[in-house]
């Protein structure tokens, strides 16, 4: 999911596929399965333990984090917790979140310039692909950063394990300092009074950690992108959902479900639909009615 701010007028949607279109003529339309995102990457099956980690960071063009402002964005990431075990027991899931973060001494935080100032411009500006890969390189410097400060146990003056040094070693400490399988790494940058996005990465393949950088503090954004990390897909439109009858299809059917669009919206006015709750792993099955919805069109390049 990708989403931008617009003043307090209302919200508009950034095309990255129109974008990539236009600058990449050897780009092409490619199937795309939903169902790659179920129980993969380090965000396997939303139920039992699992832990949310998140990093406060600042960069040069996000407004810098003030002690209220991490305290509030907190709050929010504790109600959209919250609201997400309330739906696993609604439906008869076990799940417990575990959330934890990194957050130095008096409520200092890690700065790290984004690759192109903001999140949209770094992941558009120098293309797509490129833009991908310079963002799991600034989060895995952040990772690098805060694993530098994590007090590893010595046995006889000797480190059991070296610091994180980049993403994928920072969830596999996790994994074992809080016992779970499943971490769900979120890059918090104060973008609330700005225009940029919030995206998830990394959810729909093996080849490097997922992770998701959140520009706002919305709790139904929040629980949005969470649920991005454990394989749920966009029920609107947006670069990973482009079928237009399907997406009439879905708006019909689960009108509710967090994974519409939600943006400035109460969470309490959303569920997690049939749909959404067979690709999180809370349901063995998905009605032959809604199968189509597992596929759709994307850019590849």
């Amino acid at each position: 999911m990708i989403e931008k701010k617009k003043s307090m007028k209302g919200v508009i949607r950034i095309s990255i596929v129109a974008a990539i279109l236009m600058i990449l003529p050897g780009s092409s339309l490619q199937r795309i399965d939903y169902r790659k995102g179920m129980n993969n990457n380090v965000c396997k099956s939303l139920k039992d333990n699992v832990l949310v980690y998140y990093i406060f960071v600042d960069s040069q063009e996000t407004t810098p984090w003030t002690e209220f402002d991490i305290k509030s964005t907190i709050d929010s990431l504790t109600l959209a917790i919250r609201w997400l075990e309330n739906q696993a027991r609604t439906y008869g899931v076990s799940l417990n979140i575990i959330q934890d973060y990194y957050i130095g001494a008096d409520y200092t935080t890690i700065k790290k310039p984004l690759p192109m100032g903001n999140v949209v411009n770094s992941l558009n500006i120098p293309g797509f692909a490129k833009g991908v890969k310079e963002l799991n390189s600034w989060a895995d410097g952040i990772a690098k950063r805060a694993g530098i400060t994590f007090n590893i146990s010595e046995k006889d003056g000797i480190p059991e394990i070296k610091n994180p040094r980049n993403k994928e070693r920072l969830v596999a400490y996790l994994r074992d300092e809080k016992q779970v399988e499943s971490v769900a790494l979120l890059f918090m940058v104060n973008n609330y009074f700005k225009n940029d996005i919030s995206v998830a990465l990394n959810n729909m393949g093996n080849e490097d950690v997922e992770f998701a950088i959140l520009s706002y503090k919305y709790p139904s954004v929040i629980a949005h992108n969470i649920l991005h990390l454990f394989g749920a897909a966009d029920l609107y439109k947006s670069e990973f959902r482009r079928n237009e009858r399907k997406i009439a299809m879905a708006g019909q059917f689960f009108p509710k479900d967090i994974m519409q669009d939600n943006d400035f919206m109460n969470i309490k006015n959303f569920e997690i639909g049939e749909y959404t709750r067979y690709l999180v792993g809370w349901s063995p099955e998905l009605d032959s009615r809604y199968a189509s919805l597992l596929l759709d069109k994307i850019v590849y390049f």
